[in-house]
């Protein structure tokens, strides 16, 4: 099962934000915090990560927010993603909660197909632009 850390969901749900608003204005964090009840200290700690990659960018005073320094057809969730880890969790049976390799990896037909699907989701999120995550998230 791919599991994505906090601090990777929510700086997916903070571009996501703010890529619904692009076209019409900077948010304050704390618009995002409450609206999705997220602390505004942790809502800004991520802000500030993503500011430092580049992703984001932040404007001061009274209608000062932050904004995507990338349009949504152009940003993709995989650099949003990598700010965070090299790669979210792939766990697809109870070993990897345990060890950091499983013994049974090479003889184990479950886990490898596990393995391919948890990649092949991975890369398809990763090459996906906010624009398509926005209208996939419409569609489904």
């Amino acid at each position: 099962m791919i599991r994505f850390s906090r601090s990777e969901d929510y700086a997916v749900l903070l571009v996501n934000e703010l890529a619904l608003n692009y076209e019409i204005s900077r948010i304050p964090l704390s618009q995002i915090a409450k609206k999705y009840n997220i602390s505004s200290l942790f809502l800004r700690n991520l802000a500030n990560t993503l500011v430092h990659a580049g992703i984001i960018r932040g404007v001061e005073g009274k209608k000062g927010g932050y904004l995507l320094v990338k349009s949504p057809g152009e940003l993709k969730l995989g650099e949003v993603l990598t700010v965070f880890s090299d790669k979210p969790m792939l766990e697809c049976c109870s070993y990897g909660k345990h060890k950091n390799s499983c013994d049974k990896v090479d003889i184990c037909p479950t886990g490898r197909v596990w393995r391919k699907l948890n990649k092949e989701f991975l890369d398809k999120v990763s090459n996906m632009t906010l624009a398509e995550f926005i209208n996939y998230r419409h569609a489904a």
